[in-house]
């Protein structure tokens, strides 16, 4: 087993308990084929000094160092990482083999740092969706070059999706592409009891950002929706006071149930009860609600967006317009009509096969012995 040194520019912390779950996951998948040690920077503006914190997380070693941006911000992320790698390289004295970067910016100037400092090889797994358009962003001359510079140096670049790969390859970035997708805990995302009582129950959840992810759009489709005795349910880790106002001037506060943050585990568990997941967004890479509701054996609706086609066959689900709330709310109609035809068996299949830690992880596996 090799030592992999995981560095990431999204990851949860105490800060943002939910950011970067998805980075955490694909930590946690390379960790069944080798010792997996996380790094993460994060700005935490309530201390006054550095904050070192360092657990073990199931097969993970997690170091998490927080610090005040300040006036001298830069330099303060800078010291703050190389306190961790201290830490970790000297008072731990492990010696990597390798660096796995997870999300090309801000971060990769840490994964060029120890590229030219100790000549550690890394590959860089991407999941952000600014690379669709990065004209979108205000980035820097000086991020614009650390970026292109990681692309060169890197030995593979591992997007999450086929459409994410092609998106890099028209903005003029060339590298080792190996598609990579997002992965799923199928232990905890599981199989259960769907609802018992004589209704149909849509689940949504996100983080309840109405320019990316269309809450409002769901909403209106949902109100026009011809099914008996139909719920619409939303969770998510965003401010609902919008959601629930929305929901009260349309009058559907007894068919809308809007929830606040909750757990892996009773997000699980709210996928195993509900008949059908919606997600109406506007932009996606590869979404991992959608792979979470699959291993969970329930079908989706789901905007054809960045790489949500790549999640879809017609045993899993349906794909949408985005933004046409006329055809998303057809598209319930139809999947509430032909609910039988759906095999939760199948579906969870389908996530198992291709999005599990297994077979994930042993794709991470198989890039560090070519590398190595």
């Amino acid at each position: 087993m090799k030592n992999i040194l995981f560095l990431s520019s999204w990851f949860p912390s105490k800060v943002h308990s939910t950011l970067g779950n998805f980075v955490k996951y694909h930590a946690h998948s390379a960790a069944k084929f080798n010792k997996i040690y996380v790094l993460y920077i994060v700005a935490d503006d309530n201390l006054k000094n550095y904050k070192l914190e360092s657990f073990k997380e199931e097969n993970l070693l997690v170091t998490i160092v927080y610090f005040k941006r300040g006036i001298f911000k830069y330099f303060n992320y800078w010291n703050a990482f190389i306190k961790g790698l201290h830490f970790l390289m000297k008072e731990k004295a492990i010696e990597f083999d390798l660096v796995h970067m997870n999300i090309m910016h801000p971060g990769i100037w840490q994964a060029l740092y120890l590229y030219y400092k100790y000549q550690l090889p890394f590959i860089v797994s991407e999941n952000w969706h600014g690379f669709q358009d990065l004209s979108r962003y205000k980035l820097s001359r000086l991020q614009l070059f650390l970026i292109k510079k990681g692309f060169k140096k890197s030995n593979f670049i591992c997007p999450v999706s086929i459409q994410l790969k092609d998106c890099m390859k028209k903005a003029g970035y060339s590298a080792n592409y190996k598609i990579i997708p997002n992965v799923v805990n199928t232990n905890t995302f599981k199989i259960g009891e769907k609802n018992t009582l004589n209704s149909f129950t849509f689940l949504h959840v996100s983080t309840l950002d109405d320019s990316i992810k269309n809450v409002s759009g769901i909403i209106d489709a949902f109100d026009k929706v011809d099914i008996p005795n139909a719920f619409l349910k939303i969770i998510g880790d965003g401010p609902t006071h919008w959601i629930s106002e929305k929901v009260n001037n349309l009058k559907l506060s007894n068919s809308i149930i809007v929830k606040g943050k909750m757990n892996h585990k009773d997000i699980s568990k709210e996928m195993q009860k509900a008949n059908a997941f919606v997600l109406f967004s506007n932009i996606e890479n590869l979404p991992l609600v959608l792979i979470e509701s699959m291993a969970c054996g329930t079908p989706f609706i789901a905007s054809n967006v960045g790489g949500v086609a790549e999640l879809h066959n017609d045993d899993v689900g349906v794909l949408v317009e985005s933004g046409n709330s006329k055809e998303l709310t057809l598209q319930m109609e139809l999947l509430y009509s032909n609910y039988k035809k759906y095999d939760a068996k199948i579906i969870r299949q389908h996530a198992i096969n291709h999005y599990s830690e297994e077979v994930v992880g042993k794709q991470f596996n198989d890039l560090y012995i070519e590398i190595l």
